[in-house]
């Protein structure tokens, strides 16, 4: 079984960000990338974009774990 250390997720959006962010509280390194530069800049600053119950949280101890970044 390959265990993987990292992954790539296109596209932060209503399926992309909330995958990206539970990878990233589970230990994966993410690396996430947009093509809106507004969706990167408002990530940047830790703040959600769009809105799903929850998803502010997640992605709070995404970032603060280090294993999320947006690009």
């Amino acid at each position: 079984m390959v265990k993987l250390n990292s992954v790539c997720i296109i596209g932060l959006g209503y399926i992309g960000l909330p995958t990206a962010s539970t990878f990233a509280t589970h230990g994966l390194q993410v690396y996430g990338v947009d093509s809106n530069p507004d969706v990167i800049n408002t990530l940047s600053h830790g703040r959600v974009h769009i809105f799903e119950p929850g998803l502010q949280e997640v992605v709070d101890r995404a970032v603060k774990s280090g294993n999320l970044q947006v690009y």
